[in-house]
């Protein structure tokens, strides 16, 4: 039987995920509440002794981009015994077939595995946004400035807007707990008029999981004032493909999938790039 999850199934779908993902059970729950939503969790039951049981799961997040309406499926998940019996692909087929006939546009997900890629291939995802990986040396800059954790998150999606306006977007609600989450795990933004930055201190690395600046000189600025903060000398950068900054640095990686669920339209200036 599928069916949306209620309150009632959150311990339940905490444990499922737990089981299939790891990571702290609080962070979970934050996570299915406040980024998903669980009205937007469908859940696979099969009856059992006991009463019904999860055999699988998945969240279908409501995004958009460009004014374009779609759906971002995350936390896919199936239990041990119906692994490698087709549940999943099913209940993706299905998912997909409905949301296009309720006008949605596109999909994305990000997988997890390269079987996950494989499984979303099949169901005619493409291969869309890309990632570069680039380590640079950081210079030395008393001159430089910005500041430190100052922007809200309503900023942040208003910045994240401005540089790059086909973001694919979460709602604010799911944004409020995403960085949230990322505060929780040690993360700081980096921030002045000509640019920002999300980054963790890693050794002497500075990890930067998004960086965008009005050209390569903002964005080293402030690589420069958050080596002045941090004291270190390496950065570590994750920028998508389609960014300007530093361009031809950097090694492609794959990241983000995508499946048109009407008409296709172009994907040059989409950016797919979730903090989650």
């Amino acid at each position: 039987m599928l069916r949306k999850a209620t309150p009632a199934d959150l311990d339940t779908l905490i444990a499922f995920r737990h089981q299939a993902y790891g990571g702290s059970k609080a962070e979970i729950a934050g996570w299915l509440q406040n980024i998903v939503g669980l009205e937007n969790v469908l859940l696979v039951e099969q009856d059992a002794p006991s009463g019904a049981a999860p055999a699988a799961m998945v969240c279908a997040v409501p995004v958009e981009t460009h004014g374009r309406r779609g759906i971002w499926f995350c936390g896919m998940a199936t239990a041990p015994e119906y692994r490698g019996h087709g549940l999943m692909p099913r209940l993706l087929d299905g998912c997909l077939r409905a949301f296009a006939a309720s006008g949605l546009e596109f999909a994305v997900a990000v997988p997890e595995t390269g079987r996950a890629a494989a499984r979303l291939r099949a169901l005619q995802f493409q291969d869309a946004f890309a990632l570069r990986i680039l380590r640079r040396p950081v210079a030395r800059n008393l001159w430089a400035r910005a500041e430190f954790d100052s922007m809200t998150v309503r900023r942040l999606m208003d910045a994240r807007l401005r540089y790059q306006p086909g973001c694919v977007t979460l709602p604010e609600q799911s944004m409020n707990e995403v960085v949230s989450q990322l505060y929780h795990r040690g993360v700081t933004i980096i921030s002045n008029p000509r640019g920002y930055g999300l980054y963790y201190v890693r050794g002497d690395t500075m990890q930067f999981i998004e960086l965008q600046a009005d050209n390569d000189h903002s964005a080293d600025v402030l690589l420069e004032a958050a080596r002045e903060q941090t004291g270190c000398g390496q950065a570590q950068v994750i920028l998508t493909e389609n960014q300007t900054l530093f361009l031809g640095e950097g090694k492609r990686c794959g990241y983000g999938m995508l499946r048109f669920l009407q008409k296709a339209f172009p994907l040059t200036d989409v950016y797919f790039r979730l903090l989650v």
